[in-house]
């Protein structure tokens, strides 16, 4: 007897180790944004105490533009598009912001705009291990949610999944890439008086 397995097609995520030099180039840009503090609470879902515009992230392009580049090779595109060969799409930054998120604090579930989105972890002064002992925490059936940043989807059965990240000093300088319309959410982190900081952006399509 022969079995036959087939996969049905879906979307994924793409996920990437920046290098130092963009790190660094990537800190000079949040201290910048948080000295000019144009505040974009007004505009994000987070319950997080600070969030702010960044501006001329041009140290990324190379990054994105390969992660668009083998995403649609892998994945096709994840959005409806008119290209053709009279239209070629175009990516530009619609926005990038730092967010500065603090023990109790709470990104909850949501979507972005555009095209693309993507996450970058600069800083993650907990480490999960650690969280998910919390007296509170330790015994739960759902202990894996504390302090992680979780994607969430529906599989073939209609039912809700979470494909959590670990949040540590092992996620710091990771960028994770992925069609903006997919929903996601940060779970609060305890007993740290430190801010998680991350970056945030979207990459809409200019048809054109």
């Amino acid at each position: 007897m022969k079995l036959i397995y087939r996969d049905f097609p879906n979307l994924g995520i793409v996920e990437v180790k920046l290098d130092q030099k963009i790190i660094e180039q990537l800190w000079a840009l949040i201290k910048k944004a948080k000295e000019n503090s144009v505040s974009l609470n007004q505009f994000l879902a987070g319950n997080i105490d600070q969030s702010y515009e960044i501006k001329n992230a041009k140290c990324l392009d190379p990054v994105l533009g390969s992660c668009i580049k083998n995403y649609e090779k892998r994945y096709g595109l994840p959005y409806k598009s008119l290209k053709s060969k009279m239209h070629e799409n175009r990516y530009v930054f619609d926005s990038v912001w730092v967010n500065f998120q603090y023990q109790h604090q709470v990104n909850p579930i949501h979507n972005h705009g555009g095209g693309y989105s993507f996450v970058i972890w600069m800083k993650i002064p907990t480490e999960f291990s650690e969280q998910k002992e919390l007296p509170f925490v330790k015994n739960s059936n759902e202990k894996d949610c504390v302090s992680n940043f979780s994607f969430m989807y529906t599989n073939i059965l209609g039912e809700i999944k979470q494909a959590t990240f670990p949040m540590d000093k092992n996620a710091e300088g990771r960028l994770v890439f992925f069609p903006a319309g997919l929903k996601h959410m940060v779970y609060p982190f305890y007993d740290c008086e430190e801010a998680r900081v991350t970056i945030a952006g979207n990459l809409s399509v200019n048809q054109n």
